[in-house]
């Protein structure tokens, strides 16, 4: 469906890109391939640490103290983390079908900059605030505007089946997807990125990785508390069963994060889907619960480049 379209929206400036070295994450790219090809071989449950290096013991503990914590309760933990420079990382149940939540706005928005360079300057401010604040209806007029060929055409070079592109909000598609989608966004970032879009996944709300860890990142967090935006979000309020019947079609308790993290010993990429409800909406009114897990994949990253 196309929308008339008047002119263009004042685009807030781009600041400069983050502090971190684009030519060596550059030198990563022809890694990408590779890379799709250890997920694709990936064991579906469990936490497995897999490729060229190992994790010591003690820092692969604490990614499985922290996932046995996000998982108390009956909640459901995926997740993916792995380093291109290493060939190497770890992954917890990558084939359990999830929601993306407001995480597939970042790899919607890079595939369309990157197929249509004009659009920034046709609807640069629905990309800002879609990317920065997630908010839902800029996202959603791009989509009206620009449809799924963008998506489309990211998915196809990645291996992840097509349908991922049709809905607004993939509900029952996989870390393992996701992740693939992001080795393309790694290479659009890193490489045919002109625009300095990645500065708005920079500080993404409601980024665990952009909050917390003293790296740059390139991030962007999905959330919903289960109840109706209109109310504040109460941890101790029930959360209607149809949200937490285990359906990921319609189970809308989450707190997901997903993205690139640039530390001192290289770039590695990650995705975390959680059921967790996660409250955001007037303000932040309980703790980011993947703050410990980013921050264990850290550890484990800097542990096994030491080997």
């Amino acid at each position: 469906m196309e929308i008339p379209f008047s002119g263009p929206i004042a685009d807030p400036p781009i600041p400069g890109y983050p502090a971190y070295d684009r030519a060596a994450a550059a030198a990563l790219i022809p890694r990408m391939p590779a890379l799709r090809q250890l997920i694709d071989a990936l064991p579906g449950e469990g936490l497995t640490a897999f490729g060229k290096l190992s994790p010591g013991e003690e820092a692969l503990e604490r990614v499985r103290y922290e996932i046995d914590r996000l998982s108390a309760g009956g909640h459901k933990v995926s997740m993916i983390m792995a380093d291109p420079n290493t060939l190497s990382g770890v992954a917890f149940r990558p084939g359990l079908p999830m929601c993306t939540q407001s995480t597939i706005k970042a790899i919607y928005i890079g595939a369309l900059i990157e197929s249509r360079p004009a659009a920034l300057q046709e609807n640069g401010q629905y990309m800002h605030d879609a990317a920065a604040y997630s908010d839902n209806e800029s996202y959603h007029r791009l989509r009206q505007i620009y449809g799924p060929g963008p998506l489309l055409a990211w998915c196809g070079e990645t291996g992840v089946d097509p349908g991922f592109a049709a809905p607004l909000y993939p509900r029952a598609y996989t870390a393992r997807e996701m992740f693939k989608l992001w080795t393309r966004m790694y290479v659009f970032l890193n490489q045919n990125d002109k625009t300095g879009f990645g500065t708005y996944l920079t500080h993404s709300r409601a980024s665990a990785a952009g909050e917390f860890l003293p790296w740059p990142v390139h991030a962007k967090a999905g959330w919903e508390h289960g109840l109706s935006e209109d109310e504040p979000y109460d941890p101790a309020a029930p959360i209607p069963p149809r949200f937490i019947d285990g359906d990921p079609s319609n189970d809308e308790c989450a707190i997901n994060d997903t993205g690139i993290v640039y530390t001192g010993r290289g770039p590695f990429l990650f995705v975390i889907y959680t059921d967790h409800p996660f409250g955001i909406f007037p303000n932040y009114t309980s703790p980011n619960p993947l703050r410990g897990l980013e921050e264990a994949l850290c550890r484990l990253q800097e542990d096994w480049i030491k080997k």
